[in-house]
């Protein structure tokens, strides 16, 4: 039998205290880590910590320790690689940045991602820009594991096909979104994460928040894993909650295989 690995998403609902919201992020990762006894990555969503207001931008310190030491903490229990969602954090630069870090097996940081399109649209966020109070990071991140190379994306960068056509060709078979993806665009949300697995042939987890935080944020949710062929293989509903899969380490070479994605290519006629 092939072998195969379990992968966990964590939906939370985002509320203004950091506290709680630290406290149900864990309290889910518990049920997920005693339900399916082992767990190869578990991830949580964007901004599932401090959903930053503007007006509280200037408070944003250093990543807090808090939280790193709670998942570096269940990452070395459970022997679980554990990408931490998404972390409003201010670095040695002095700017604001949405990073992802990742934790490996034994509970050191092996990887981190800020986030690089920045969301400046649709006056989604009552007409604040995200680049407004959040600097946009400048660097891919591919990480190695024993079961393949991980890449982490963080929500709007999923409306990038370029973004995650790159990753695809550096290796990565498995790419996780951290999202804070609005409502009510939950076909978007869901049909580009089939879609992006389907075009690259690797698997795509997005896991979402879900709820309104205030009068000018609510969030649809719907965490999906997708399959190589772009197909959902979990899906959460509308509600805090636990998604997962097992998912063969084989299949996303077996699918590229079969339909060509990556030796068909013709990179002459590309201008990307």
């Amino acid at each position: 039998m092939k072998k195969k690995i379990s992968i966990v998403g964590i939906q939370t609902i985002p509320t203004s205290d950091k506290q709680a919201n630290l406290a149900n992020a864990l309290e889910l990762a518990d049920e997920a880590f005693e339900t399916y006894k082992h767990v190869d990555m578990l991830v949580l969503p964007e901004y599932f910590y401090n959903v930053v207001p503007r007006s509280e931008v200037d408070l944003v310190g250093a990543y807090p320790d808090e939280v790193k030491e709670a998942f570096a903490e269940r990452a070395k229990k459970h022997s679980c690689h554990i990408i931490a969602g998404t972390v409003a954090n201010r670095k040695e630069d002095g700017c604001v940045y949405n990073t992802a870090i990742m934790f490996d097996r034994k509970g050191d940081v092996v990887g981190e991602y800020s986030k690089t399109h920045l969301f400046d649209v649709l006056d989604a966020i009552g007409g604040v820009k995200e680049s407004d109070f959040i600097a946009r990071g400048e660097n891919l991140t591919v990480i190695d594991t024993d079961f393949g190379k991980v890449g982490i994306i963080i929500c709007y960068d999923i409306r990038f096909p370029e973004l995650a056509r790159t990753l695809a060709l550096k290796g990565v078979k498995y790419l996780f979104v951290p999202s804070a993806f609005f409502s009510p665009r939950g076909d978007h949300w869901q049909d580009i994460l089939r879609v992006t697995a389907l075009q690259n042939s690797m698997y795509v987890m997005g896991v979402n928040l879900f709820g309104k935080l205030n009068e000018t944020s609510a969030f649809c949710g719907r965490s999906l894993i997708a399959d190589p062929w772009g197909v959902a293989v979990a899906t959460a509903s509308d509600k805090a909650g636990i998604i997962q899969a097992y998912i063969d380490i084989d299949y996303a070479d077996t699918i590229a295989n079969t339909v060509g994605t990556f030796h068909n290519r013709v990179p002459s006629l590309y201008d990307i």
